[in-house]
């Protein structure tokens, strides 16, 4: 999947986070970009930030979802636990935040950066 098939999807402020995100990816050499929502879930899309294309997408939520393939738990040094899933439909999952919005956006890096590089090479 590529960055324009998501890109006009009615989610507020998606476009200009995925446009900065990938340009940041991109001059910082960078494989995920993290968007946080308005009720405090995480998309998480794993990218090809020089062909603008999307790997894989996961949500990043403190709250359990059997439903959903688990690819692994984090937990941030002294703060919360964060269960992430595999996001199947990613277009579909978006197209179904009616409710939402994008507050934040960032290359994600560090610690976070090294699990995710773990947990999807399994």
């Amino acid at each position: 999947m590529k960055i324009k098939d998501i890109i006009d999807l009615p989610l507020p402020g998606l476009k200009e986070s995925l446009e900065y995100g990938i340009s940041e990816a991109e001059y910082l050499g960078k494989e995920f970009i993290g968007i946080t929502l308005l009720n405090g879930d995480g998309i998480i899309l794993h990218v090809n930030p020089y062909s603008d294309e999307i790997i894989e997408a996961y949500l990043m939520t403190i709250k359990q979802n059997s439903e959903k393939r688990l690819i692994g738990v984090f937990k941030y040094e002294g703060g919360n636990t964060y269960f992430i899933y595999e996001i199947t439909d990613l277009v579909d999952y978006i197209n179904r935040l009616t409710n939402e919005r994008v507050v934040y956006v960032e290359v994600i890096k560090d610690v976070l950066e090294d699990f995710l590089l773990n947990a999807v090479a399994r």
